[in-house]
């Protein structure tokens, strides 16, 4: 389970480009974070935001495809990846992240140029949109094998698609806290986080193969029970618990116009960034450490000889 760390770190900064693209790569995401009744900042900031958030994207595409290679056993015929798109999820899966980053890419310069024609870039981002909620449909098919019953279930696409949501949302609020400042502009974000949080709490008590109320156990077997996974599995449940307590105490603190005045944060507001709050980071450090939890739980889920 442990030594199935590329993996991890590939899905979930996969996963995790996927979902701030789609909170706010999408043109028509920015009007969301920024609606006119919040006062929207001047176009400059605006159109800094959207740069930064396209650059994340592309430095957590390009960690996750540098972190994949540490799990091929020969990363030197890695090209022979794109050969089988007919039948390989596999494939499929590499092709999409590649188009995934070269239209983020693409996308970025044309935003970042301001071209005069500004339907283009428009056009290349909501493609580029497309082509990550492929790349995460082809990582998930590619995990539900027929052979793996614990794997061949809805809690592996719904598992994915909550860890790039969650950590999506996350990192948006994250980084325009830091960008722009805080405040009641993006609430949205704080609320809907705190929300997605939740249902992994739910889908994980209840669905999660193995430890869940209703999640598939395993057969009989002569190896001993491993205790850990099920240690593991509780640390991500406190873990969750926890990031949503620090969530909801951020979005208090906001509704209440308290912001300046938030006491965790303290001074620490300003060594940081233009309006990152420690409450906000503590929440994304422990949701992200949660997720990282389940999936190894989701690795471990597949016994190996040797591993």
């Amino acid at each position: 389970m442990w030594k199935e760390w590329p993996l991890v770190a590939f899905t979930i900064a996969g996963q995790m480009a996927v979902g701030v693209f789609l909170m706010c790569g999408v043109p028509l995401a920015l009007s969301v974070v920024f609606p006119a009744s919040a006062g929207p900042p001047p176009d400059a900031a605006t159109h800094g935001l959207r740069i930064a958030l396209l650059a994340l994207v592309l430095a957590l595409l390009a960690v996750a495809a540098l972190l994949s290679f540490f799990h091929l056993h020969h990363p030197f015929r890695a090209r022979r990846v794109l050969t089988n798109l007919r039948t390989s999820w596999l494939s499929r899966e590499i092709f999409f992240e590649l188009g995934f980053m070269a239209l983020v890419a693409l996308g970025t310069l044309l935003t970042w140029r301001r071209p005069t024609n500004a339907g283009l870039a428009e056009a290349v981002l909501i493609t580029a949109g497309f082509a990550g909620v492929l790349f995460l449909v082809s990582m998930s098919k590619l995990y539900m094998l027929q052979t793996v019953p614990s794997w061949n279930q809805a809690y592996t696409p719904l598992s994915f698609v909550m860890t790039a949501l969650t950590l999506g949302a996350m990192a948006t609020a994250l980084l325009i806290d830091v960008s722009v400042g805080g405040g009641v502009k993006h609430r949205y974000l704080l609320n809907l986080s705190s929300f997605l949080v939740a249902v992994e709490i739910v889908i994980s008590l209840l669905l999660a193969p193995g430890h869940g109320v209703f999640g598939p156990r395993t057969g009989p077997s002569l190896r001993p029970r491993a205790e850990t996974h099920r240690l593991l599995h509780l640390g991500r449940l406190t873990l969750l618990a926890a990031g949503l307590f620090f969530i909801g105490l951020e979005a208090m603190a906001r509704a209440n116009n308290f912001i300046e005045m938030d006491l965790m944060a303290g001074g620490f507001r300003g060594a940081i960034g233009r309006g990152a709050s420690l409450s906000l980071i503590l929440a994304f450090v422990l949701v992200l450490a949660s997720e990282v939890a389940g999936r190894f739980l989701f690795y471990g889920l597949l016994t190996r000889p040797g591993r």
